[in-house]
């Protein structure tokens, strides 16, 4: 039974990432949407930082931090209070 459809992204998602609550997603559009299961928006955050596309995402083991690799040869690191990464 298919509970939810998400959209949001233009191209292809090519990772996604699980905290308890929150659903990271990347994508070649190189957008990294948040998305929280318990309400009915399509994504609480835009993460925008990547020139290209996003390819790994990671979430540290508080859940506080999301760790974003890009083919940019980016890494960087998102509070998950944030849309601006705090680390780049």
């Amino acid at each position: 039974k298919k509970i939810r459809t998400m959209t949001g992204h233009q191209t292809r998602v090519g990772t996604i990432a699980w905290n308890s609550t929150l659903l990271a997603s990347g994508s070649r559009d190189r957008l990294i949407f948040l998305r929280d299961y318990r309400v009915r928006e399509q994504h609480v955050k835009k993460l925008v930082g990547h020139k290209q596309e996003v390819c790994g995402l990671k979430w540290s083991f508080d859940e506080r931090q999301l760790a974003s690799g890009g083919n940019d040869n980016k890494l960087l690191i998102w509070n998950a209070q944030s849309s601006s990464p705090i680390v780049r």
